[in-house]
Order: structure tokens, then C-alpha cells, then sequence
């Protein structure tokens, strides 16, 4: 093993743990994410390139958020669910919105190409995008990093945000009503195994987001036919914002600085104008839907999906409610920019 991982994730921890010292929202995954992008960036001005964390080391993790918010759905869901048809219905308007504005805004700033600047501005996950825009020619580089800075900016101002309104730190030990200190050796281990077999579903089935909604798919169907009844370590929350946020921070790796610069003050822009007409939306659908402003902001915030996921979890909000909205917002993205790229673009 390459001992310079211990020096990522010991970053990670220092910024993580002063971060929770002082109180600030997301203690583990903001401090973590920050923590390591630091010592990254600095480590590579004197240095030579550190490695990135495999994607699969994070994946594991996104698949434990995933039967994490899979056994948490009980059968009043499918009393609710109908209920959200309107602001299901809302994502089209809103990804139409969302996309054409940043378009415009980063065509604007930024002087890339119409291509790039098309697939750099899709409101959908990094993956996805970055897939997407290698199959149509785009500068997956370019493509990539504003994707990545765009879910850091979201990622950030959101619990800001609610830290600036209530008050309340998001992500703090009383922000974690599914978590508890009454679980056991076997709630863990169940937790793993959903987490696991879940992500080995996902993938064979091609699910979108399969690393998160294999797992949240199988636990839903344990939970709600009532084969298992789970406790949440109080733990597992913060080491799960640990490692997603450490693992963000590792992404800074081999971005130059010009590009780094350029594509957060781009990306700045952009990601307060989508939380903008996100906030927009939930104030309008707040008065339509079973569902407090609080829990529609979260769910229109163009985050990354494990991300807003793990938010909703710290501010006790409904995680199925949220990630389902996020789940939609990325796969009706890919779905039409997909058939729009041809159109607009002339690919």
C-alpha cells in the first residue's frame, strides 16, 4: 500500500476533527473534503502527484449510505409517494431552467467550446456526465472538473445555509435521530451485507447510481416486507461523511491551477444560480407536497446524490424522499441531454 493514503486520509482527519471542534456544519465531510484538497494542493506544488482514492473504495461506502436509507423506509411510503407526483413532474421545468441558465452563465465566463460547456452544465452526477460527454467528443477534463466543483460548491453552501437559518450545525450529534447507541455486532454486519449484495445487484442490473440504489433498492424490499427491523450506529454517519468528503478532497489531485481557479469562479456562479431556482421551486411546491421548504430545498439542490443523501440524514429530514427526487434529476438528465446533444450541438 502506498503510504502517501495515510497522509490523505490523516488530512482528511485533522480537517475533519477541527471542523467538528469548532462546530461547523458537516463536520466530517466539509473538514475532510477541505482537509485533504489542501494538503493535495500543497503536496503537489513541491511534490509529484499524489494518487487518487479509487472510486470503488468510495463506492463501498456510497453503498452503505444506500441500505442505510433503504432500511429506513416503512409502509407508509407507498401512502406518500403519490403525493409527490407534482413535484416529480416539477424536475423537467426545473432541469430545463437549471441547464440553460448555467449554459448561458459559463458560456459567458468561461470561454469553453458550446459542446464542453453543454455536458460541463448537465445537472446530473459526475459519472454519468463525464460518460456521456466522452461518447459525444467533449474535453472530458474540462467536463469533469466543473462537475466536481460544481457538487463541492453545492455540497458546501447547503448546510451553510441551514447553519445560517437555524442556527444549528447540520450534521451534529443532535441532528442524528436514525443513528443510536442501541445497536449490535449483527445490525452492523446486516447493514454490510445489504450494502454489498446490494452493489452487486446494481451493477448487474445497470441501475443508475448503481453503486447507491442497488444497495437502497434491496433494503427497501427487506424492510418494507418486514424481514429486517435495523439500528444505525451512532458512528456510522460521520464515517461515511469522512470518507465521502476525504475522497472528494483526493479528487483535487493533478488539477492544474489555472484550471482549478478558472473553474471555481465559474463554478461559484453556477452553483448559487441552481441552488437559486432550486430554492425558487420549493418555495413554490411547498404548498402542493407533504413536505416542509427545508426537505424540497435539499431535494433541489444539484448536489451529488450520496451527498444531499447524508445532508438529509444529519437534518432529520426523509432520505427516501430526497434521494428519490436526486435519483430522477439524474437519470432524466442523461436520458434527454442525451437526444438534445444531437439536436443542439450537431453531433
Amino acid at each position: 500500500m502506498d503510504a502517501r493514503y495515510l497522509l490523505i486520509f490523516g488530512s482528511g482527519l485533522v480537517g475533519g476533527s477541527l471542523s467538528f471542534v469548532a462546530g461547523l456544519p458537516m463536520p466530517f465531510m466539509l473538514g475532510g473534503l477541505f482537509g485533504t484538497a489542501s494538503f493535495v494542493i500543497f503536496y503537489e506544488t513541491h511534490r509529484t502527484r499524489l494518487p487518487k482514492l479509487s472510486n470503488t473504495f468510495r463506492q463501498v461506502f456510497m453503498a452503505i449510505i444506500g441500505a442505510v436509507i433503504g432500511t429506513r423506509f416503512s409502509p407508509e411510503f407507498f401512502s406518500i409517494m403519490p403525493n409527490f407526483w407534482i413535484s416529480g413532474l416539477a424536475l423537467v421545468p426545473f432541469i430545463l431552467i437549471v441547464h440553460s441558465g448555467s449554459y448561458f452563465i459559463m458560456r459567458k465566463l468561461s470561454g469553453h467550446n458550446r459542446r464542453d460547456t453543454f455536458f460541463a452544465t448537465m445537472p446530473a452526477g459526475i459519472i454519468d456526465a463525464v460518460a456521456l460527454a466522452e461518447q459525444m467528443g467533449a474535453d472530458i477534463k474540462v467536463v469533469a472538473t466543473q462537475h466536481f466543483v460544481r457538487v463541492v460548491i453545492v455540497v458546501t453552501l447547503v448546510p451553510l445555509i441551514f447553519l445560517a437559518i437555524d442556527g444549528n450545525a447540520v450534521g451534529s450529534a443532535a441532528g442524528m435521530s436514525m443513528a443510536t447507541s442501541n445497536y449490535s455486532v449483527t445490525d452492523v454486519l446486516m447493514l454490510c451485507l445489504v450494502a454489498f449484495v446490494g452493489l452487486g445487484i446494481g451493477k448487474v442490473m445497470r441501475l443508475p447510481a448503481s453503486h447507491m440504489m442497488g444497495p437502497l433498492f434491496l433494503g427497501f424490499i427487506l424492510s418494507i416486507s418486514g424481514l429486517i427491523q435495523l439500528n444505525v450506529p451512532y458512528w456510522l454517519p460521520h464515517l461515511a461523511q469522512f470518507v465521502i468528503g476525504t475522497a472528494l478532497g483526493s479528487q483535487f489531485s493533478g488539477i492544474s491551477r489555472n484550471m482549478l481557479l478558472k473553474g471555481f469562479g465559474v463554478g461559484i456562479v453556477v452553483g448559487i444560480y441552481m441552488l437559486i431556482v432550486g430554492a425558487v421551486f420549493a418555495v413554490c411546491l411547498q404548498y402542493y407536497v407533504p413536505a416542509d421548504l427545508g426537505v424540497l430545498f435539499v431535494s433541489f439542490a444539484a448536489g451529488g446524490l450520496a451527498e444531499m443523501s447524508l445532508i438529509a440524514l444529519s437534518l432529520n429530514f426523509n432520505p427516501v424522499i430526497v434521494a428519490l427526487h436526486h435519483l430522477f434529476r439524474i437519470v432524466l438528465t442523461v436520458s434527454v441531454c442525451g437526444i438534445f446533444a444531437k439536436r443542439i450541438l450537431k453531433i
